[in-house]
């Protein structure tokens, strides 16, 4: 399948209800955005061509500095269902990732990105499962990465068994570190999520939120390839490849710099099965599956430590290197 194409025009002239309030959301789509002019058209115009029209899409804008604002306006002004929301300032993604659930009041919920996209049905055959299987908490389909162009590059395949009657099997698949975290834009019960972590201020903080959300239901996956992942050097992983370096970003008012992101990672998923509603029996069992998690994960653990170790001495090295430098024109000046 290749991704949809929807231009200006589509979208408006498929404009939800005429005013909000009208009827009460099904679902609350969350879009958080900060410069995002290259690709937000694309995104927006994937989101507001769905055939499921019962639901209010919130835009939380970051202070955005370039055309951003003024696109989200334009099209809130012709769909009643878009509200529109700016910050005063950056306060970093962890903050807008939170916001939009903050103002959302659907039964269920989607995170949406602003360089990603949707085909039409994908958001009414996600609710279609959701509300058929009680038992199962997020619905998401195949995946599709496309360029800068919105031209296929691949399928995404990926064996995630996360239908698993038992929550600690569940949660055994998604605490590993290989899979893509795609499921995070899957639409899931909006109860079920305001109970989790909803998106910590530290790397891989989706994948806890994943884990989570996993202990209270299980995941299904569509068969067919209804999500488009855009894959273009803007993004976050691109511009800043290690986790230490997507610390500031996520939370710029971080007042320690220095921090372990695999040690936190591991805190959170302690802490998501001490509050969750399982039996002793399960909980027993997740917590045996973090035993694996630590054996498998140790050298990045390591990493951490010695990421904190260079930090520390890099002050001493810099001293070293300009004394070094002066002493040498000190040498210098006297055998001159």
């Amino acid at each position: 399948m290749t991704p949809p194409k929807i231009d200006f025009v589509d979208v408006r002239n498929n404009s939800g209800p005429s005013a909000p309030g009208t009827v009460q959301p099904s679902v609350s789509i969350g879009l958080p955005v900060f410069n995002a002019e290259q690709y937000l058209e694309q995104s927006l115009g994937s989101i507001l061509a769905q055939t499921h029209r019962n639901f209010e899409f919130i835009i939380s804008d970051n202070a955005s500095d370039d055309a951003t604002e003024a696109i989200c306006r334009r099209y809130a002004a012709l769909d009643a269902r878009i509200r529109y929301h700016r910050n005063p300032r950056n306060q970093g993604a962890t903050f807008n990732f939170r916001r939009v659930v903050e103002l959302s009041s659907g039964e269920y919920f989607l995170w949406a990105a602003h360089d990603d996209m949707f085909a039409p049905e994908y958001v009414e055959r996600c609710v279609a499962v959701l509300q058929q299987h009680r038992d199962v908490v997020l619905c998401y389909s195949k995946s599709i990465e496309i360029d800068e162009h919105g031209q296929p590059l691949e399928r995404k395949e990926q064996s995630l068994a996360a239908d698993s009657p038992y929550p600690h099997q569940r949660f055994r698949e998604l605490i590993r570190m290989d899979h893509n975290c795609e499921t995070m834009f899957g639409v899931m019960r909006s109860a079920v999520l305001r109970r989790t972590s909803v998106h910590g201020d530290f790397p891989d903080s989706d994948r806890c939120m994943l884990a989570e959300v996993a202990l209270y239901g299980k995941f299904v996956e569509l068969p067919d390839h209804l999500f488009f992942h855009r894959k273009h050097a803007q993004q976050m992983t691109q511009q800043f490849p290690t986790r230490q370096e997507r610390m500031a970003r996520l939370n710029p008012d971080r007042s320690l710099r220095i921090v372990f992101p695999h040690f936190r990672q591991f805190r959170e998923y302690i802490l998501a099965i001490h509050r969750s509603p399982l039996s002793w029996t399960e909980r027993m069992r997740c917590y045996l599956q973090m035993l694996r998690w630590l054996r498998n994960n140790g050298p990045r653990l390591v990493r951490d430590l010695r990421y904190f170790v260079a930090q520390m001495l890099q002050p001493f090295r810099l001293k070293y290197r300009q004394w070094r430098r002066s002493s040498s024109t000190h040498v210098e000046n006297r055998t001159g």
